[in-house]
Formats: structure tokens, sequence, C-alpha cells
């Protein structure tokens, strides 16, 4: 008799990483196509039709992408290269859609503004914290000490870095916003995600300019 731990198993899909080559769950991979023309696509949905690769997204990862590596392709694909800065233009470009389109399916549950997010705080409630890069030191300074107070008792909080003040002007639709919290759940794992993996995308286009 199959137990309940080797069912979920049998269902978990793993694929090996272009980059690192390690076996890792599909659907916390990024799905990459290649069309007809031989450009790579992101397939965040990873419902794209045709043939793709995976890339695990971890920062190191992501980090030691090139065009040199991507020749790799090659083998399975007709990719042109060079397109590694093209790609991550494309990847940035998905990335912010798929960010709006979550941030707008959760906007209901979420907790806009200091005062909003700062009640938040203390319901107990796991939290998905989201702060704008360009918030001003004392919203910072006051949020982040919630935080660590949150930590003393326990209470889980995820703060997502390299957050764009335009996703969320886009999303709520305010003059300015510059935090919001939304409580951690199934439906947040996909917005979690994207903004971590938009964060490994910032980060490797800072390396690359210094």
């Amino acid at each position: 008799m199959v137990g309940l731990h080797d069912m979920k198993a049998v269902r978990t899909t793993v694929r090996s990483c272009l980059a690192c080559k390690q076996p890792k769950e599909k659907a916390q991979m990024l799905r990459l196509v290649v069309d007809d023309s031989g450009l790579i696509w992101p397939d965040l949905l990873q419902k794209a039709p045709g043939r793709g690769t995976y890339l695990c997204m971890e920062d190191r990862c992501w980090h030691g992408l090139n065009d040199k590596r991507l020749g790799a392709l090659r083998s399975k694909f007709a990719v042109v290269l060079p397109q590694w800065d093209a790609l991550q233009v494309r990847l940035e470009d998905a990335l912010r859609k798929m960010i709006c389109v979550e941030l707008t399916r959760l906007k209901s549950s979420a907790a806009v503004g200091r005062d909003a997010v700062m009640h938040q705080m203390w319901k107990g409630a796991p939290i998905l914290l989201m702060m704008v890069n360009e918030a001003g030191q004392a919203l910072v300074r006051q949020v982040m000490d919630a935080v660590v107070k949150r930590d003393e008792l326990g209470l889980k909080t995820i703060p997502l870095k390299d957050i764009s003040d335009a996703w969320l002007l886009e999303v709520f639709q305010r003059g300015k916003v510059a935090v919001v919290a939304l409580p951690v759940s199934r439906q947040t794992e996909k917005l979690q995600k994207f903004c971590t993996w938009h964060g490994h995308l910032k980060g490797s286009k800072v390396s690359d300019g210094e």
C-alpha cells in the first residue's frame, strides 16, 4: 500500500537545471523556450508549447549564466547567440507583468500604507512584506523595528527586496504606496517566487555593470 508521503513523491516532477545540472522541483524553476527564430523566451507559467529547458534561479546559477553557458542549448535547439542581454530584458518585462497580475489577484487581502501595515503586524499571522526601494528612512526604520519584534515573538515575516514603486502604484492606484503587507498563504507563493527572481535579475545586472 502506497503511503501519503510516497504519493506526494510520485506527483513531484523534477528537472535538471541548465546551470548547475542539479535536479530540482519543476514548479519552482524558470522554464525557457526557444522559438522558430532561435530566440529564448521565459515561460513563467510553464504553459508555452514546444520543448523547453529549466533554470533553478538560485542566485549562484543566475549570476553564473552568460552567452557561453547558453551555448549548451545548441545540443537540443537551434538557438541564436549572443542574446543573454536581450533575454534578461525579456525576463524582466515578463516578471514585471506577472508580479502585477499576482498583486492584482491578491489586492483585496492587502494592507496598504504604513498605518495599515503596522496594524497588520500585530495580528500574529505570517506576513509577506513588500517595501519599495525608495521608501523613506523613517518608514524603513519603523517597519524593520516591527519585523525584529515580530521575530522575537516567533511571528513569521517574509520581506521581499527590490520592490518597484511602479508595481504598487499600478495595482493599488494611489498617489504613493511605499509598503504593503499580505497574509502568507498558498496564493502568495507565485508572487514571492517572482519577486525573488526579479531580485536575482537586478542583482546580476548590478554585478555586470561593475
